[in-house]
């Protein structure tokens, strides 16, 4: 399969995400539907120090790949991509050692192959009092001028846009549409600077994709719709100039209104958090079922709030810390911050032992347990894929996410 055909024939979901049992479950689910997969990480989560996975471009691939081998999923059928490529992970540094960073990292994504970038550049670093567009369209022509292999960007599809949400969610700013205007001057832009590197050798980039602000987040406990009344000119405007809208921050938000954004021409939807929301929720689910049925257990949910109160690095930005009822909200929380934690040690080791626990336990006991369980899949349909228990409480709380993506992409589940 071609990346850009699919995109063009209908929609795809992007499932940002570096968690291992997260990602075993998609590519369960897309082999036994015959779907195309694209799997997203960030500059925070991969880069060429390793980001907070400890992976760099290649080593992710190589381990997804591994994994794709094992399921015997079609390799044909899954892509890669790079989100948020550009000053993100060093926006505490200088803008000069920023983009020369930057630059290295979206390199060793095109030396990996990967087939879809999205280039940022509107992340404010150290020294930037005011970022105008001007600046960020400088920026990305800067990074483009300067990479090694220009010949690889004609393989890729590159996603552009200055009205970025931020990665992860938190805005607390007020949400403003991009307006038409602003869309018809970066539609101008970027295209003139891929037709300037198509000139220099780097190939013939026929289509991209543009991050846009529709008017929707998530919060601690609350969701925003995107307001499309308005869209019609801009729909038109994508339609006629051959480009694609990417919307971000999609988390949450009901198949209705993933279906909307679809056919206003947004060709990809991407989803993070919401995916790792869910993972955490089947832990903690099966370490109840854990704690009735074994004698030494995981844990869980007690060694990755320890790990959390140590580390507050990762959540302090988005919750104001009291004591009272601060485990209740990290846990419910829409921002799932539990998910920079999971590849902690004694956390990994705690989810292996509550793997191994559940494992052991009568299949059917965890069925029924399933069976009584609100508002997730059909379990008659899940049951299919043979999976060990463990495995199948994961897919469970999965399931009903990945149908909403694909069902709203028009692909017939």
């Amino acid at each position: 399969m071609n990346l850009a055909k699919i995109i063009s024939a209908k929609a795809l979901p992007s499932f940002c995400t570096s968690n291992i049992l997260v990602i075993k479950s998609l590519l369960k689910f897309c082999k036994n539907k015959n779907l195309p997969l694209l799997i997203e990480t960030t500059s925070n989560q991969v880069n060429q120090y390793g980001g907070y996975t400890g992976d760099k471009p290649i080593n992710f691939l190589k381990k997804i790949n591994n994994l794709v081998k094992i399921i015997k999923f079609n390799k044909k059928n899954i892509f890669f991509g790079g989100d948020h490529l550009g000053p993100l992970p060093w926006k505490k540094k200088r803008n000069y050692v920023a983009l020369k960073k930057s630059i290295e990292l979206v390199d060793l994504y095109l030396d990996a192959k990967y087939q879809k970038i999205h280039i940022d550049t509107s992340i404010k670093c150290s020294d930037d009092k005011l970022l105008t567009n001007k600046e960020v369209f400088l920026r990305t022509k800067y990074i483009l001028n300067n990479l090694k292999n220009k010949e690889l960007l004609k393989k890729t599809f590159l996603v552009f846009g200055t009205e970025v949400p931020l990665s992860g969610g938190n805005d607390k700013k007020k949400i403003k549409p991009t307006t038409l205007k602003k869309i018809i001057d970066e539609h101008k832009y970027f295209s003139k600077l891929l037709k300037s590197e198509k000139k220099k050798g780097g190939g013939s980039i026929k289509c991209f994709g543009l991050v846009v602000e529709p008017g929707m987040r998530f919060m601690h406990r609350n969701v925003t719709k995107p307001d499309l009344s308005n869209f019609k000119l801009k729909k038109l405007f994508s339609k006629k100039n051959k480009f694609y809208f990417e919307a971000h921050s999609t988390d949450y938000q009901k198949l209705s209104t993933l279906k909307k954004l679809v056919k206003n021409n947004f060709k990809i939807l991407k989803v993070g958090p919401e995916l790792t929301y869910n993972l955490f929720k089947s832990f903690l689910f099966m370490e109840q079922i854990e704690k009735k049925n074994c004698i030494k257990i995981s844990n869980f949910k007690k060694i990755i709030l320890d790990k959390m109160y140590i580390n507050k690095d990762y959540w302090k930005d988005y919750f104001k810390y009291i004591k009272k009822n601060m485990d209740r909200k990290i846990i419910n929380s829409f921002f799932d911050r539990t998910r920079y934690y999971l590849n902690e040690k004694n956390v990994e080791n705690s989810i292996k032992i509550l793997e191994h626990n559940i494992n052991r336990i009568n299949q059917e006991k965890i069925i029924k347990l399933l069976v009584q369980h609100k508002k997730l899949g059909k379990l008659d349909q899940i049951k299919r894929y043979n999976f060990k228990n463990f495995d199948l409480v994961v897919f469970y709380f999965l399931n009903k996410i990945l149908v909403k993506y694909y069902k709203a992409c028009n692909f017939i589940i």
